[in-house]
């Protein structure tokens, strides 16, 4: 059995729900190590179990976006709450109980609630249309707020005081409180219900994270076997937790993206103590450790790809445009103007090469920060702003067309800016897209993954096992050789053909079931070698 821990949290309360309402935007891509790694061990029929440690009230939703199933999740706060056997139900309107003569009051985000003319409660909706919370106010203040479950019922209740949120009553199905944690800035203690305390060990806690440590440490002792693996996606937030089961189970870390400070040397090696090995999206994270700590000090390591390779190739050969895709996210700060001043040129002299620019933040207006940098350089040549002309979001969205004067000539729309919300977003956005441009340092490894997918020749800047220089890509000696690079693939038909030839022998290196083995062999091999 492998059990995944999940790094799915919030920074200003770690321990609480990450989802908003709906219309409330991430500020970053929900996709990570976690993610696609059970979705690959579940839809390859290996047995697994996620725990998910923090308070998540809309945690199946979640996993139902991310296409992961919610039966195979253990739910510490399930637990603590005494959540068993839970019936999902809909909750309407009329079910909530309101005094008489109020009025509700529907904005295209929620629906007020007025008595007596006066704001009495304030409705919130999660993506899928159900209640998400209910703030009630009293004498102008808030007074309370009810926080329900995906599932359909109360689950906790936040008090206030002068404005400020005062404690949190955690319920269970019958809408008795279990436990109350306070959220004042010095007061974090968590008090047990004296009705429930046969669960608990102890009736007043330091904070809910010893309330978690304690809960835990229970389902450890009782569900894992001496054969079981966990796979902990690295965070300072929860790998203290695993320390002790370390002597009698395999505990493998793993680590992604910029989420763990893994320049930090003596958490890194705190961290890995008793680990007989750890994982890394990109072996550029073993150059940046290295640089820190003596890698001898060190358990081995192994890179392993968090995403899997699909035979999705692209359509680009059936268009005369030639899209060049850059990922903005990437590009060095001092760099973007000569990046883009020098693709604007390849644009000129090239009718039929266009721009797509793509970013994976999340933040609010991203993309028209992204176009008024690019129209700051557009404006540096009057033949730029002439020939080089923004997409039209809204008219292809309406699916109208250009209308020309009869004098006018026909100018196509040749740069586009799209935001990545979802790894399957990032496939859809490369299918007609001819080459990649990613400078970054490491280039990201999503995009990578989906270039092979896509048989997309890439231009990088720094090698990974990803690319190789001169099969699926080029990799640059100085970021001053990329148009050299770009025209290589995007003025010789043959050399993209190779490099769409060693993507596909990539892809069946990276594939789903070739991730699950590498990970199933790999441990296999560790246990040889303990009986050894």
């Amino acid at each position: 059995m492998f059990y995944f821990v999940p790094s799915w949290y919030r920074q200003d309360r770690k321990w609480y729900s990450t989802t908003l309402p709906f219309y409330y935007v991430s500020k970053n891509m929900m996709f990570d190590d976690a993610v696609n790694l059970l979705r690959m061990f579940q839809q390859s029929g290996e047995a697994n179990t996620t725990l998910i440690l923090n308070y998540s009230p809309h945690i199946r939703t979640f996993l139902y976006q991310q296409r992961i199933l919610p039966e195979t999740v253990w739910n510490l706060f399930d637990t603590i709450q005494g959540l068993t056997d839970v019936s999902v139900r809909k909750i309407r309107l009329e079910d909530i109980k309101w005094p008489q003569g109020v009025e509700f009051f529907y904005t295209p985000f929620m629906i007020e609630v007025y008595l007596n003319q006066e704001h009495y409660a304030k409705i919130n909706f999660s993506q899928t249309g159900n209640f998400f919370d209910i703030t009630y106010f009293e004498g102008g203040q808030t007074n309370h707020q009810l926080i329900f479950d995906d599932r359909g019922f109360v689950s906790s209740i936040i008090y206030f005081e002068n404005e400020q949120p005062y404690y949190q009553d955690y319920l269970n199905l019958q809408g008795t409180w279990q436990f109350r944690e306070f959220l004042g800035t010095e007061n974090h203690q968590v008090l047990i219900n004296p009705e429930a305390q046969a669960t608990f060990a102890k009736e007043v806690y330091r904070d809910i994270e010893e309330l978690i440590n304690e809960k835990l440490d229970q389902y450890l002792t009782s569900a894992l076997t001496k054969d079981d693996t966990i796979v902990i996606s690295s965070d300072v937030q929860h790998n203290h937790f695993f320390q002790k089961i370390k002597e009698n189970h395999h505990v493998i870390l793993s680590f992604f993206g910029d989420r763990y400070p893994i320049t930090n040397q003596e958490q890194l090696l705190t961290d890995l103590t008793d680990t007989p090995f750890f994982v890394v999206d990109s072996l550029n994270k073993i150059e940046t450790i290295a640089a820190n700590v003596d890698l001898e000090q060190l358990p081995g390591f192994y890179e392993i790809p968090p995403y899997d390779t699909h035979l999705n190739l692209g359509h680009s050969q059936r268009k005369k445009e030639l899209i060049v895709y850059v990922n903005y996210d990437n590009l060095p700060a001092d760099q973007i103007q000569y990046v883009f001043t020098t693709l604007f040129e390849m644009m000129l002299k090239n009718e039929w090469i266009d721009l797509l620019v793509g970013t994976q933040s999340q933040d609010f207006g991203r993309e028209a920060y992204i176009k008024q940098v690019l129209e700051s350089y557009r404006s540096l040549k009057p033949e730029y702003e002439q020939e080089l002309i923004f997409v039209d979001k809204e008219k292809r969205a309406r699916g109208e067309n250009r209308v020309l004067d009869d004098e006018e000539e026909i100018v196509r729309e040749r740069i586009d800016i799209e935001t990545i919300h979802s790894d399957s977003d990032l496939i859809k956005v490369l299918k007609y897209v001819r080459i990649i441009l990613d400078l970054g340092t490491p280039a990201d490894v999503l995009t990578q993954i989906a270039g092979i997918s896509g048989g997309i020749p890439q231009v990088n800047l720094y090698s990974s096992s990803y690319v190789k220089h001169g099969e699926n890509g080029w990799i640059l000696d100085d970021i001053s050789d990329f148009e050299e690079a770009l025209l290589y693939y995007l003025t010789n038909l043959e050399h993209w053909n190779q490099s769409l030839v060693h993507s596909v022998k990539k892809i069946e290196q990276y594939t789903r079931g070739e991730i699950v083995d590498m990970w199933k062999n790999t441990i296999k091999e560790l246990k040889g070698n303990e009986k050894n």
